[in-house]
């Protein structure tokens, strides 16, 4: 496929994701308005997170789309093009520089990459929920760190400047916090000993980094991992570790679904992969690329395995952004080897990647939908507590106040305070809920 016909795919993509998540159409759900709030007032640490360069960005925010959901929105949808520049920039990277691939496969190998992180559905919550951002602008930090890294300059000013890099990606998502030790292990497959050093090196000056973040998050929150982060760990609940684990790696390919459906899916996904493996006599040349991907991808997995996610809601999405441009990668450049390796496995790979495009396609559709009903109906019940506000004084009683739209959160917090941060004018003593309606229990109840 010619570079002009990847480019127009990628148009199109980058098109269809601006429409689906068009700024105008999505609003403040759930935790918005309850940390926005939070860091209007100055707040850079909150409810035990680390996340200041995160909480500087939505300052930033605030300071030219004050209380206008749509410019959040917006960043949130340029940071996630940002990535795909350097998501095709770092897979050629890798291939050229560290495996050793001719420049035209893995051109096309990078272009691939694009149009499936284009394509991709399952991180739908870091474009439809201001909160959820925070992995893309980690991604945006950690990728120049892990470009220094494969540059194979290993000079100290180098290091410094993967250090300053990660530390920022850190302190703004801290769920890259093992990737040292992943550099690590590539460091120990090269096989050139001066290369090999450097990259024990750079490696080492970034395990020094997530030391340091460890350090200072006990600093300040008094504590390295809370229950709500590592519950699971602290009460060793192996079983439900190990379950949160399969979970995420089928999430990381599948929709949300029914659990019924969801399992015959995965059982279909696994039978899919055993044949093109059957069938190709390699699953690739070059086997420190699928150490060094399979390895980046568990340690980007496990720091939220404890927490881990729904398998019939786009929740907690936002689990799967960074994981998800490893694994875009890694499967973009082993398909690519694989079909040079065994020519006959050509065309069922290719129809395997259609549709994997059109069923995430499809996937993406459905979650913007339902982030935007979600967003729609928050906005909806501001409007109405806003406009009873503008004429009266007396008490607004609500019936039913929707938690979940879709299995979505949109008011289990920050609903009070959301409405006085928008305007402090309300009272909302005088807001009176009957009844808080959330998808998920009454569901669990039946």
């Amino acid at each position: 496929m010619k570079n002009k016909a990847w480019l127009v795919c990628i148009f199109l993509l980058a098109v269809i994701n601006i429409i689906l998540f068009w700024p105008g159409n999505l609003y403040f759900l759930n935790d918005d308005l309850l940390h926005i709030p939070l860091t209007d007032q100055g707040y850079l640490f909150q409810t035990n997170s680390v996340r200041p360069v995160h909480e500087l960005l939505v300052k930033l925010e605030l300071f030219f789309s004050l209380k206008n959901a749509c410019g959040y929105h917006i960043t949130a949808l340029l940071l996630h093009f940002i990535v795909c520049i350097q998501l095709f920039d770092l897979c050629l990277l890798i291939q050229v520089k560290w495996l050793q691939i001719p420049l035209q496969q893995a051109m096309q190998a990078a272009l691939l990459a694009v149009v499936l992180f284009l394509a991709y559905s399952q991180s739908s919550e870091s474009l439809g929920w201001i909160l959820g951002r925070a992995p893309v602008l980690s991604a945006v930090f950690v990728m120049i760190a892990l470009r220094l890294f494969f540059t194979r300059n290993y000079k100290w000013y180098n290091c410094f400047g993967g250090a300053f890099f990660f530390a920022v990606n850190l302190f703004a998502y801290e769920q890259t916090l093992l990737l040292p030790l992943v550099l690590m292990v590539a460091a120990f497959m090269e096989m050139e000993r001066e290369k090999r050093r450097g990259m024990f090196k750079y490696a080492s000056v970034l395990c020094v980094v997530s030391i340091a973040y460890i350090i200072a998050r006990k600093v300040i929150t008094s504590e390295v991992a809370g229950m709500y982060e590592a519950g699971n760990f602290l009460r060793m609940n192996w079983g439900t570790l190990v379950a949160n684990a399969f979970r995420i790696i089928f999430r990381m390919i599948l929709s949300p679904a029914p659990k019924t459906t969801f399992a015959a899916s995965a059982v279909i996904l696994l039978l899919v992969a055993g044949f093109i493996i059957y069938s190709a006599k390699k699953l690739s040349s070059n086997r420190k690329a699928i150490i060094f991907f399979a390895s980046i991808i568990l340690a980007l997995i496990v720091p939220v395995v404890s927490l881990g996610l729904a398998v019939n809601s786009f929740e907690s999405g936002r689990f799967l952004y960074l994981p998800s441009i490893f694994f875009i990668i890694g499967l973009s450049i082993a398909g690519f080897d694989i079909v040079l390796q065994t020519e006959r496995i050509k065309v069922p790979l290719l129809v395997f990647l259609v549709c994997l495009i059109a069923y995430w396609l499809e996937g993406k559709y459905t979650a913007s939908k339902f982030y935007t009903n979600a967003s729609l109906y928050s906005k909806s019940i501001h409007l109405k507590v806003q406009e009873h506000f503008k004429t009266s004084s007396d008490t607004l009683y609500l019936d039913t106040l929707h938690v979940t739209v879709h299995r979505l959160p949109v008011f289990r917090r920050g609903f009070k305070t959301g409405i006085h941060w928008l305007n402090d004018k309300i009272d909302t003593n005088k807001i009176v809920v009957k009844y808080f309606h959330d998808e998920v229990v009454h569901r669990e109840l039946q």
